[in-house]
């Protein structure tokens, strides 16, 4: 007696590495010529990026740069200077499994620093960095979906699954020249930060149209002798064409942008006035991708005369329908640090951190102040600032946030927040299920007749409320809808303790 099976290869996402490397920071170096000197230090902080990485077997190499970044006054307290260093790293991870279809996700984050003046013109600095690496790939499991002969009886469950199919990177170059309003020359630029925003990801056959903007905000001193600062903002729209092979309309796709370097300087217009700032930003696109498919797979089988061999194999598929993004606006009041507080000269907050707590988002981030007492003498504080974000999870589901940008407004005593947030939510469907591998019948060992049933046509079977057809069925040896026909059952769970009529024949 001949069985027919169909087989089919069931994918499964799976976390094949997810660690980080730990890499030190220790450097002194001295200030150049132009700048003056160290009166004290008031921020340090680091900026690390991943410019790129290599595979070679199992093992992946990141090359990346770590920029220091120096706030501090100059001898006469009024006037806030900054120093940049920049110097590379490289990162080697030992990756098992690891191939060219795996997906790859690193990301680079400052641990800690500590900076000090050992001189009045030269710096001292430890600090640590992380960089994190998680590697995706997909397994592949054989599955029986279809199977058919005569007394053979199937039970099949519908499964729908969502695996990495693709990664893509792009790097490129946005070089501008912006113009400053008012009256004010930039004699200096002190800080930048330069955050991008994708507002529209147009997805064609084999490739995807990225458009969204450069979000700049320059701070620069107007007046070296009285420290003036100020704060101008620019938006630099860009588009840029992604090669995708295999992509269509209809691919789930996750877009992510982030800046790997940025250098703006103030220069001369016709005039010879420094009312133009140059900017060279190079930022790098990632497209992950993911295929979704559905199929139906036996996950119980019996024949009626002969025994089978039927391993079963327990998988949990992920399917992930959607990725949401939204933009939210969040408002928080922090005090002022100190009553006699003049002006405040900058503001900016630290990148955002979430933690999702029954089915709540809330963000964590800190407020760094540049402040300037009555007195003209210039100050640095932080303050911690909490936030609950405007969105409920519901399930499994990985949530990420980034801060566009921030706005505030001096109150009084206090600093009133406007933070321009992008919430990002992939809600994940689980699906565990068991799954016949494969399907052999012995037809040297068919099921003998109980004693005593040989000439009997049906027999009674008491069953219980809650029992099901499907089971009693593959106990008996018997067809299932023989049973229902039998007994004019419409479903599989028996709703009352009653007897049924078992066919024999």
């Amino acid at each position: 007696m001949d069985l027919q099976t169909t087989n089919r290869r069931i994918g499964l996402a799976q976390t094949i590495f997810d660690d980080f490397d730990e890499r030190p920071v220790d450097c002194d170096f001295v200030l150049p010529d132009f700048l003056p000197d160290i009166a004290a230090i008031m921020k340090c902080s680091l900026h690390p990026t991943v410019q790129t990485y290599q595979i070679s077997g199992d093992r992946l190499s990141v090359d990346g740069t770590v920029r220091i970044h120096i706030l501090y006054l100059d001898e006469e307290r009024r006037c806030v200077r900054c120093f940049e260093h920049t110097q590379p790293f490289n990162s080697e991870f030992t990756v098992k499994g690891l191939t060219a279809d795996c997906m790859i996700a690193l990301h680079a984050t400052p641990n800690y620093v500590n900076c000090r003046a050992t001189g009045p013109r030269r710096v001292d600095i430890h600090g640590a960095f992380s960089v994190k690496l998680t590697v995706t790939g997909k397994t592949d499991t054989t599955v029986v979906e279809t199977a058919e002969g005569d007394g053979l009886h199937t039970k099949s469950c519908a499964v729908r699954y969502t695996v990495p199919s693709m990664g893509v990177d792009k790097a490129f170059t946005l070089n501008e020249v912006l113009e400053l309003e008012g009256e004010d020359t930039a004699q200096t630029v002190i800080r930048y930060d330069a955050r991008v925003c994708l507002d529209d990801c147009k997805q064609l056959v084999g490739k995807a149209v990225v458009k969204g903007d450069l979000l700049l905000n320059t701070v620069y001193i107007t007046d070296t002798e009285s420290g003036s600062m100020r704060c101008v903002k620019h938006r630099i729209p860009f588009s840029q064409i992604v090669d995708v092979d295999g992509m269509d309309e209809n691919t789930l796709c996750d877009y992510r942008a982030e800046v790997l370097s940025a250098e703006v300087q103030p220069i001369q217009n016709p005039n010879g006035e420094n009312r133009l700032l140059s900017v060279s930003v190079k930022v790098a696109l990632h497209a992950q991708c993911y295929q979704t498919d559905a199929c139906n797979v036996v996950c119980d089988a019996f024949h009626t005369q002969y025994p089978l061999n039927a391993p079963l194999c327990r998988l949990e598929t992920q399917c992930m329908t959607e990725i949401r993004k939204e933009t939210v606006t969040v408002r928080q009041t922090v005090a002022l640090p100190d009553s006699r507080v003049a002006q405040v000269l900058d503001m900016w907050c630290a990148p955002l951190t979430v933690q999702v707590t029954d089915g709540t988002i809330t963000g964590r981030s800190t407020v760094c102040l540049l402040v300037r007492d009555e007195s003209g003498t210039v100050s640095y504080f932080e303050r911690p600032i909490d936030c609950e974000l405007p969105m409920t999870v519901d399930g499994d589901c990985t949530v990420s946030a980034t801060l566009l940008d921030t706005e505030y407004t001096v109150s009084g005593e206090q600093i009133e927040l406007r933070l321009q947030i992008v919430i990002k939510m992939c809600p994940v469907t689980k699906q565990p299920i068991r799954a016949i591998t494969d399907i052999q019948m012995d037809e040297t060992a068919p099921y003998p007749c109980a004693e005593g049933m040989e000439a009997c046509q049906v027999k009674i079977l008491f069953a219980n409320a809650g029992d099901s057809v499907w089971e009693i069925a593959k106990a008996e040896h018997v067809s299932p809808a023989h049973i229902c026909e039998e007994n004019e059952l419409t479903e599989d769970t028996v709703q009352e303790r009653t007897a049924l009529l078992i066919p024999l024949r």
